[in-house]
């Protein structure tokens, strides 16, 4: 069966990339999909991007946010007009490989999984310079100290989004957390979560990322974990590791850069 892909994006502020993102979904080599883009309140020309394609082609659905949302409540609006069976993320900043959709279409049809991901080339304004892959089969645990998926990776079954309440819109999700609160509420449901072992975007990331997240973020980040550890049911003992975020604001900021960069060389992905 030609199973229908909606694909979901918030886009804000990104004149400069959108472009290039969009045209990476229309180039794919599977056809039966829909984009469904929400522009939260840009003050540049982002929209004006958006709305060019959206005219020029009927597979692509534009929305407005009025004011600036939130990634949660801005995905949540996308979902509204989903008519897909399997629903997919984006970024306006990053691109798919020309048969991401397809590869993943089948991945979900052939695996009793509930969503899936896959991995990605980590790139910047000079080119690639990395790769990140998550575990194939991520377990509850992973959730101590990461997230089981590259977000703008996944693909998931429209009906177990629509069943978890879609994204959590609070304090926490306001603060970019809305995949980590997502996931956890697939865990506690029991539901099934698989990586393909192959990246399925180019995943637009600086080197220095990683050392700019701030002293409050760290904070807020532990204090979930935490939470996800009581909700899980994770034994006391390794819940521990749920300080990593603490620990690592004691790292200079130089020598966590070069850890970052190294261990995106790890894998062996061809590059851009």
């Amino acid at each position: 069966m030609n199973k229908k892909v909606s694909i979901i994006m918030g886009i804000y502020n990104c004149e400069q990339v959108l472009a290039e993102s969009i045209e990476s979904i229309e180039k794919q080599t599977y056809s039966n999909w829909e984009l469904i883009m929400c522009d939260d309140g840009s003050v540049d020309r982002t929209y004006e991007i958006a709305e060019r394609y959206a005219q020029n082609n009927g597979r692509i659905k534009l929305l407005k946010n009025k004011q600036n949302k939130g990634l949660a409540q801005t995905l949540n609006h996308c979902l509204q007009h989903c008519t897909g069976d399997y629903i997919m993320r984006h970024d306006g900043d990053d691109i798919m490989l020309e048969n991401r959709i397809e590869k993943q279409v089948n991945y979900m049809m052939a695996h009793a999984c509930d969503a899936s991901g896959g991995g990605a080339y980590l790139f910047d304004d000079d080119g690639v310079w990395g790769e990140r892959q998550l575990n194939k089969k991520p377990g509850k645990e992973v959730m101590i100290t990461g997230t089981p998926f590259i977000h703008p990776t996944v693909i998931i079954r429209h009906d177990r989004l629509l069943e978890v309440g879609g994204y959590s819109d609070n304090q926490f999700t306001k603060q970019r957390l809305e995949d980590y609160d997502l996931w956890l509420k697939f865990y506690e449901k029991g539901y099934t979560l698989e990586n393909m072992e192959e990246p399925l975007i180019y995943f637009r990331e600086d080197k220095d990322s990683y050392t700019r997240k701030s002293r409050r973020f760290r904070l807020t980040e532990t204090k979930v974990r935490l939470n996800a550890c009581k909700r899980l049911k994770i034994p006391y003992i390794k819940r521990f590791l749920a300080f990593k975020p603490l620990l690592v604001m004691l790292i200079p900021k130089n020598t966590l850069r070069k850890y970052h960069i190294w261990q995106a060389s790890q894998n062996s992905y061809h590059t851009r």
